[in-house]
């Protein structure tokens, strides 16, 4: 089966997230070299921010309903936003949200939002990414 552009506005949602601190360390051993956070309350803006995508990216790329080819996928864009600092030990549940889908001169275009929710209901992070799936060769 191949993509399926009725896929637009599907959801999809992940259990709790903790963001804790031997998982940040081993991030910022593997990006930086370094096993100590800059500051000790909060964990780095990167690292934070993957908890909004995993595990929700792997739910949508193992989706049938969607149908991506991955080995023709292409990471188009990325970007995070939060509307306060995450800290360390606290919870987040992420979901997602496919809001575009489309293909265009034998490309698919997808979009999908991420949102990370706090044990308070409140949205405090954000994604948004651009996956492309080149056509046939």
């Amino acid at each position: 089966m191949g993509f399926n552009p009725a896929c637009l506005g599907k959801t999809y949602d992940a259990d709790w997230q903790t963001v804790d601190r031997p998982r940040h360390r081993a991030y910022l051993a593997a990006v930086t070299g370094r096993e100590e956070s800059p500051d000790p309350e909060h964990p780095l803006a990167c690292f934070a921010s993957v908890y909004l995508l995993w595990p929700i990216v792997p739910l949508l790329f193992s989706d049938p309903a969607v149908g991506l080819d991955l080995a023709r996928l292409l990471h188009g864009e990325q970007e995070f936003w939060f509307t306060r600092p995450l800290s360390f030990g606290e919870q987040l549940r992420p979901s997602g949200r496919i809001t575009r889908a489309e293909e265009r001169r034998g490309m698919v275009f997808l979009e999908l939002l991420c949102a990370g929710e706090a044990a308070d209901g409140s949205e405090v992070a954000h994604s948004r990414s651009l996956f492309l799936v080149r056509g046939a060769p």
